[in-house]
């Protein structure tokens, strides 16, 4: 993968950066340190503030469009649609979502949306943030705030992390994408064990 990008954004690494700062889970996490890395980009390489822009802007991109079309789901989905994606997802995020709906003042809720989202760890960051976010009474304007502010932070803190160790890059990079392959398996796991569990539980009841 790093081949292609190099083969095919050398000269536009800008550009390859925003794109990967839109996948789901990687965003700016792994945006950053490939923008940043010597090892892949040469003398093509972005500069620190150039990376930070460019991963900040990208991983901010779906954030209405997912928040936009998880209440459109959550108010006019049909119940496949809710069984198989919405139930799923508050089950997941039952606890965050809980706190984001409880009657506790609107920026005590938004700063607890900003910090999950400020966090540049897996399975948190723009779009799980845009995902709670959508299933919660917040208005959009106040959670895209929320959001953007905290990905702010996420990127700072990995822009740093990456300037401080600038001749590692490439090293955070291999990192990180171990850590978040590591966290969507043990993820996955957790998932298998609860259903299994559930599907015991569902037996024992007949």
């Amino acid at each position: 993968m790093l081949d292609f990008f190099a083969d095919n954004f050398s000269s536009c690494v800008f550009l390859a950066v925003i794109l990967v700062s839109l996948i789901p889970t990687i965003e700016s996490k792994i945006a950053i340190p490939f923008g940043m890395s010597e090892a892949i980009w040469g003398d093509a390489t972005l500069s620190p503030i150039v990376t930070f822009i460019c991963a900040f802007v990208g991983s901010m991109i779906p954030c209405l469009i997912v928040m936009w079309c998880v209440r459109k789901l959550k108010n006019k989905a049909s119940g496949f649609v809710h069984d198989k994606f919405l139930v799923k997802l508050e089950e997941k995020y039952k606890k965050r979502i809980d706190k984001l709906s409880s009657k506790n003042k609107t920026f005590y809720k938004l700063s607890l949306l900003a910090m999950f989202v400020a966090v540049p760890l897996p399975l948190t960051g723009v779009y799980a943030g845009s995902l709670i976010a959508g299933l919660t009474n917040l208005k959009m304007w106040q959670a895209f705030l929320a959001i953007t502010v905290g990905a702010f932070f996420s990127c700072l803190v990995v822009t740093l992390l990456c300037v401080l160790f600038e001749n590692s890059t490439l090293y955070i990079l291999i990192a990180s994408l171990i850590i978040i392959a590591l966290f969507l398996l043990f993820d996955f796991f957790v998932m298998l064990i609860k259903k299994h569990k559930s599907k015991k539980e569902i037996e024992l009841c007949n």
